[in-house]
């Protein structure tokens, strides 16, 4: 049986496929670029609507634990479906490993999880995209990360302040989890990932599929 797993965020729609990845922007994406499968696991935070058509759909649905996995939720389906397979692909590649998970796509994600599988809970802020077009007079659709401390024209002040903003906080946030948990590992995920960790001031390791890699958990925990 042939599985396909697909994650439709807020700007692009990504694929795995029998040991392939693909993606397309939102705008370029058509079912028709998918191949043919048997079962289709599937994380939506996007437009469910860019499946019509499609058989064979599972949605993927966040859970109070998953192996070792534990969501420190009270309503465990309130959190993010996103966040929840990438939290326990992490714990999976990671074990016995405290993590600090950071998303960084159309949102900014953090979640702490102990490394005996306890999510500590997390936060969630505005992505670098979101943030740029916060503000309508200054809005910018620019994805350049330069983190000059000054600027001497509109359009550069806003880009510079907006990165230094971004990259603040995550480092902060490193920081601050680092005082308290001196094992710590940092993940990057997300579509801004790769940008962001040539920036940051602290190692971290780049999963770029981690979405992709909890379904593919889900599918195998529905086969045993």
């Amino acid at each position: 049986m042939s599985d396909l797993f697909l994650d439709i965020g807020n700007t692009a729609v990504k694929w795995h496929f029998e040991g392939g990845y693909d993606s397309r922007l939102m705008a370029d994406f058509t079912i028709e670029l998918l191949p043919e499968a048997d079962l289709v696991f599937v994380s939506c935070v996007g437009d469910k609507a860019l499946l019509v058509g499609l058989d064979n759909v599972i949605f993927a649905k966040s859970q109070a634990s998953f192996k070792n996995f534990k969501s420190a939720y009270e309503a465990p389906e309130d959190l993010g479906v996103d966040r929840f397979l990438v939290m326990i692909a992490a714990v999976d590649k990671n074990p016995n490993q405290d993590l600090l998970v950071i998303d960084a796509g159309s949102a900014l994600t953090f979640d702490l999880v102990l490394a005996n599988g306890e999510h500590q809970g997390g936060l969630i802020m505005p992505g670098l995209g979101v943030l740029r077009r916060s503000f309508a007079p200054f809005s910018s659709d620019s994805k350049n990360l330069v983190l000059n401390s000054t600027a001497d024209n509109t359009t550069d002040s806003w880009a510079f302040g907006t990165a230094q903003m971004l990259m603040s906080v995550i480092n902060a946030q490193i920081e601050q989890h680092q005082q308290n948990l001196s094992n710590l590992k940092i993940l990057l995920t997300g579509g801004d990932a790769k940008m962001i960790a040539l920036r940051l001031k602290y190692p971290v390791a780049i999963e770029p599929n981690l979405v992709l890699d909890g379904l593919a958990l889900i599918a195998q925990s529905r086969n045993i």
